[in-house]
């Protein structure tokens, strides 16, 4: 019997407009009533999600920044967190200018504006949209080593993924965990630092353990690279049929469900989770 769902945001149980359908909804209600616990993971922050917590009748937990942070989703009670330390922060930074690579700070887990950078987005870049839809959220500064303080959320590089790959032979700091979020076919990707022990993986386990519950009694729906640990270690992996999901993920599923603009979770919960 499936006891625990943790269901990721973009690409899942957000439609392509960034929505959660009705359908979605509906299917979440009755996980609920079922008994069963439902946690949203994400990798984005509190803030960025925070838009979508209305819909969502329940004061379930949430997953933030790929396990930086969780927290519950309507009173906002803090359950973990998990910083980046000054020292690794500062050499993640260097790195990127080094490489000519675009890095961002994250200084807040939730309070706004909480992106801190200091050269010019990169254009042209698959993320445009990305960095337009958080403008609200950007500080543009002078001196980037100056607003590093003592603890951070995250430090998030864009570009050649090649090229951030070597952060890890290239710097002597091993207290960090390196998250690639999305990786589009030019080979530009979004990749994440945080403090050391997250992921999502790490997040689950950590709630599994909260609620008394094994990883075989639990299911996972995600659609992206940094939900492919996470599906490794669920008894019940679940994947979304959208056209760019990578095939690491297909090749771990237990079930493929339809798209997120086909009420993708909404199917997933009927056909597969409530029918065991």
């Amino acid at each position: 019997m499936i006891k625990f769902v943790g269901i990721d945001l973009d690409g899942t149980l957000l439609d392509s407009d960034k929505k959660i359908s009705e359908e979605n909804l509906k299917a979440l209600e009755k996980l609920e009533k079922s008994g069963i616990h439902v946690t949203i993971f994400t990798g984005r922050s509190f803030v960025a999600s925070e838009e979508y917590f209305g819909a969502i009748s329940s004061d379930i937990p949430g997953v933030f920044q790929n396990g930086a942070f969780i927290s519950t989703i309507k009173t906002h009670q803090t359950i973990k967190k998990v910083t980046l330390s000054y020292a690794c922060a500062s050499k993640i930074v260097r790195f990127a200018k080094k490489h000519d690579l675009f890095s961002m700070l994250f200084t807040h887990f939730t309070e706004t504006p909480d992106m801190i950078y200091e050269e010019e987005t990169p254009s042209p870049s698959n993320y445009k949209s990305y960095f337009e839809r958080n403008a609200y959220r950007m500080i543009k500064v002078p001196n980037i080593f100056a607003c590093i303080g003592e603890e951070i959320g995250e430090v998030a590089v864009v570009g050649d993924f090649n090229k951030i790959k070597m952060i890890e032979k290239e710097t002597d700091c091993s207290e960090f965990t390196m998250v690639l979020s999305t990786l589009f076919p030019d080979n530009e990707g979004f990749v994440e630092f945080f403090g050391p022990g997250c992921g999502k993986e790490k997040a689950l386990d950590f709630l599994l353990k909260k609620f008394s519950m094994s990883r075989e009694e639990s299911a996972f729906i995600g659609d992206n690279y940094n939900d492919l640990e996470t599906l490794k270690i669920v008894g019940h992996p679940i994947v979304m049929g959208n056209d760019y999901t990578p095939v690491e993920l297909i090749n771990v599923a237990k079930y493929v469900t339809s798209s997120n603009d086909e009420d993708g979770v909404a199917k997933a919960i009927k056909e597969y989770i409530l029918s065991i």
